[in-house]
């Protein structure tokens, strides 16, 4: 396995995680003074209760809304095929930088057993 197929399978799994996620809009923010998360169209993704989530977890939980996963797969994948039509082309003189944003892709996902420690 190489490391380009690597990443597009993890790429597909965090698509289709992000994409079971969303019962109605893939868009979603914190509630601070109640720690709940709501997605755009108002339905609760999570509603807290009196210890869970923190309100830094509740934070966290929106930052990384489906819509904010499917956008992180589609740039990593344009990355991927800049790297795809360089290598294609020649254009990939030594240990380019492009091969290295690649195998930094690729690091996110280190702890999967597929992960090759070559990569990194």
């Amino acid at each position: 396995m190489t490391i380009v197929e690597f990443l597009e399978a993890r790429l597909t799994e965090d698509e289709l995680t992000a994409q079971a996620a969303i019962d109605a809009s893939p868009l979603w923010r914190a509630f601070y003074d109640y720690r709940d998360v709501k997605d755009a169209d108002g339905h609760f993704v999570i509603q807290a209760d009196s210890h869970h989530p923190t309100t830094g977890q509740a934070a966290h939980i929106a930052r990384h809304s489906p819509a904010r996963v499917l956008a992180e797969c589609e740039a990593k994948r344009a990355i991927i095929a800049d790297f795809l039509r360089r290598d294609a082309l020649g254009d990939l003189p030594g240990r380019s930088a492009v091969e290295d944003t690649i195998k930094s892709l690729g690091s996110v996902y280190s702890c999967h057993p597929d992960y090759d420690t070559a990569w990194s």
